[in-house]
């Protein structure tokens, strides 16, 4: 009895025990569940935080890359201010000296020693009024003639010029799109731009190497449109100019379109180039970027719009000077060489002149002479009164009047008096003076059509 007692409680015993295990094993398992779920969340938490500082250091890294294209813009700005205070009175000094050098030239025999001379204060003057335009194109202030051309074909005109810029020792050439590639452009002003990118090239290869110029056609997403401050997404038409020269690090790449910057010696460079190229660029509502490692050469990509039609694409002809027909001219210019200049130049060519030297002066000139007056020709910005004001009151007058707007000032002044909206023709100093004659005629012509009608 006592042993099946004692078999008894050993039973209870155990089952007491199996039954406390079993309980602990579940609490046990519920915990090991309960930290596995912890370790989850743990781990999901980690890689939210990690996805945080990700896109934290992204948005730092583009906020910085923001305030470096702010200041760069801020440069540029402040470069433009000094260039639009300068180009009004330089390009009116220009103008007489190209001016009155280009009729001394005509009047001397080709054989005369003097004819030389002539042509090199020219082509000084010619030198200094692109310095003006670089100035203005960089700061995104030069009044541009954008029209439709084909990229491949301002590529093909100049590939002989840049030919003779290289030395002997660089091998260059060219590889043209298969297919048209239109965009609106200032040709002379890609041009410009290849040009300014064919000299670095050249320097940058003192002991030869291979310049390479290509044509093609790009699509530029929304996200690459965004990171590289494209002004919108698109189809772009992609000028590339390549070299194998020394290269450059990639502190001086960020560099390279700033104003004055230069890695040349002293005397040897402006650092105005590249600042130019980026100025055309953006004035063109286009882009450029630029990939280099030292020892490796350079490779500059221009993105410009592309249009898909080359159909208006017309053959630029040009015209002989043409001659006056007694038709007489007021001119209202407030600089003194440039009225003589012009004056001298329009009665050379068969023209009567009457002249004023600001806008309050030519309302009453034009009073005075409304019957004999056939055409305008006004400086924008003068005394007393502008010349589109000038130009508004003479319209009261007589509304069939005919203007021609000129001036030295920056694109937005222009703008801004409306000149190039309302469909006026315009003139860029410093003047060419065969241009005026052309511009001058075709004007009269237009208009005495317009008589006739």
């Amino acid at each position: 009895m006592d042993d099946i007692d004692k078999t008894g409680n050993l039973r209870r015993k155990a089952e007491e025990e199996f039954k406390k295990r079993k309980k602990l094993s579940s609490f046990e398992q519920k915990e090991k569940v309960d930290l596995q779920a912890m370790v989850h969340e743990l781990q999901v938490r980690q890689s939210e935080l990690e996805l945080q500082n990700e896109e934290l250091i992204q948005a730092r890294e583009k906020e910085h890359k923001l305030e470096e294209q702010l200041r760069q813009s801020q440069k540029m700005e402040a470069i433009g201010v000094l260039a639009a205070g300068v180009a009004h009175d330089f390009n009116n000094i220009l103008t007489a000296i190209i001016g009155f050098g280009a009729m001394a030239k005509k009047r001397l025999k080709e054989d005369s020693i003097s004819k030389e001379y002539i042509e090199e204060m020219l082509a000084g003057a010619e030198r200094a009024a692109e310095l003006t335009r670089g100035l203005l194109a960089f700061s995104r202030k030069q009044v541009i003639i954008p029209k439709l051309q084909n990229l491949n074909t301002i590529v093909f005109t100049i590939e002989k010029m840049l030919s003779r810029l290289l030395r002997e020792n660089i091998e260059f050439k060219t590889v043209l799109s298969s297919s048209d590639i239109i965009v609106k452009v200032d040709a002379s002003q890609i041009e410009q731009v290849l040009l300014n990118l064919a000299t670095n090239a050249r320097d940058a290869m003192p002991d030869g190497g291979y310049l390479i110029i290509e044509t093609g056609v790009a699509d530029i997403d929304k996200h690459y449109a965004e990171a590289n401050l494209f002004e919108n997404p698109g189809r772009y038409a992609v000028l590339t100019v390549s070299d194998t020269g020394i290269g450059m690090a990639p502190k001086t790449s960020l560099n390279i379109f700033e104003p004055f910057y230069t890695t040349k010696e002293v005397g040897k460079g402006t650092g105005l180039g590249l600042a130019i190229v980026y100025g055309v660029i953006k004035q063109h509502g286009g882009n450029i970027n630029v990939y280099s490692e030292p020892g490796k050469g350079t490779t500059f990509r221009i993105y410009l719009p592309l249009l898909q039609s080359a159909e208006d694409i017309k053959p630029e002809i040009v015209e002989a000077i043409p001659m006056g027909k007694g038709e007489t001219i007021l001119i209202a210019e407030d600089e003194p060489n440039v009225r003589k200049v012009s004056r001298m130049y329009l009665q050379e060519y068969g023209y009567k002149t009457i002249e004023a030297d600001n806008g309050g002066e030519a309302v009453k000139k034009y009073k005075e002479n409304a019957d004999k007056v056939s055409l305008l020709l006004f400086d924008i910005i003068m005394p007393i009164k502008n010349g589109r004001d000038a130009y508004e009151e003479i319209n009261k007058l007589n509304h069939t009047v005919k203007v021609i707007f000129m001036s030295g000032y920056t694109d937005d002044i222009v703008a801004k008096k409306g000149i190039l909206e309302d469909g006026f023709e315009f003139l860029s100093k410093p003047l060419n003076l065969d241009t005026l004659l052309r511009k001058v005629r075709g004007v009269l012509d237009r208009q005495n059509a317009f008589k006739e009608q």
